[in-house]
């Protein structure tokens, strides 16, 4: 199956492919519908569900999900709701303890690959992205990205009472202002999700002892409190890495805040964002099959 080649299944060879949709084969809810694994014609795939009553609100500004399939070598699951069945889980769950095992390496392309993809779409002049985040990234057996979950809007103004994303991942500036959801936005969300990459953190609002909420653990008010000029808040496991250069950790660290800062106009935008990371020492080497750890 080409993923660059739009295809269309009938309603039949979902079902069909999914056990009738059997409870066996649900991997779990989603924002705007339910996630089923399949097997096509003896490949192994992912079905997605949608929920109309979810999408209602947002009826007149979704947009299909042709543009991005069409693009080569992107990662977003097609229109027919049907992908490559990854591996390992979604970014959230691999941040989870003993379960995070991505390296240097891994990590740096993981974050160029999103950036690739976001780059593309906003680069169409009727097409951005709504609900970036960890939770929506799904890793394959080679570490490889793709999205899922979302939607791709024109520029719209929408109400911050309609959003539906994590909290985590929603531009402060917009949540207190209002107005447009535009690129910066996105590019904001990219960030929460490069800081809880290389910090091994995951971004939420708990409560205190006495009952408040905490919300300096959310991560982009956490960096802020933590980072200083020319540091790296790069988790020390990844910095033991055979292929982590410290430059590497103090640039990533500030193309991260830059993107997370509260005015739009002091952010990246993601062509900006790209050409940063093209400029990673480690993006720029051949990987190879060294140990992740630097030999003592």
């Amino acid at each position: 199956m080409d993923p660059t080649t739009l295809l269309q299944f009938s309603s039949q060879n979902l079902k069909a492919c999914t056990s009738n949709f059997n409870e066996n084969n649900l991997i779990g809810l989603t924002q705007f519908g339910r996630l089923f694994r399949g097997n096509l014609e003896g490949q192994r795939v992912l079905v997605k569900i949608w929920d109309r009553e979810k999408l209602e609100w947002i009826s007149s500004k979704y947009n299909d999900e042709y543009l991005i399939m069409k693009a080569r070598g992107s990662k977003v699951l097609d229109k027919s709701n049907i992908g490559r069945l990854p591996q390992l889980g979604d970014l959230d769950w691999l941040y989870l303890g003993d379960r995070y095992s991505l390296n240097w390496v891994q990590i740096t392309n993981v974050i160029h690959e999103l950036a690739k993809l976001l780059n593309f779409i906003h680069d169409q002049k009727q097409n951005m992205v709504l609900n970036i985040s960890a939770s929506h990234t799904l890793l394959d057996k080679d570490y490889k990205p793709q999205l899922f979950d979302l939607l791709l809007l024109g520029e719209v103004k929408m109400l911050k009472e309609e959003l539906t994303m994590s909290t985590s991942y929603i531009d402060p500036y917009f949540s207190i202002k209002g107005g447009e959801w535009d690129r910066s936005s996105e590019v904001f969300s990219l960030g929460i999700v490069m800081l809880q990459l290389i910090t091994k953190r995951i971004s939420g609002i708990r409560k205190r002892k006495d009952g408040n909420l905490n919300l300096d653990s959310l991560m982009h008010i956490w960096a802020k409190n933590e980072y200083k000029p020319n540091c790296s808040l790069v988790h020390k496991t990844l910095k033991e890495d055979w292929c982590y250069c410290a430059e590497d950790g103090v640039a990533i660290t500030l193309l991260a805040m830059q993107c997370i800062e509260f005015f739009p106009a002091n952010r990246p935008s993601m062509r900006d964002v790209l050409h940063s990371l093209d400029n990673l020492s480690v993006l720029q080497r051949l990987p190879d099959a060294r140990p992740t750890k630097r030999e003592k």
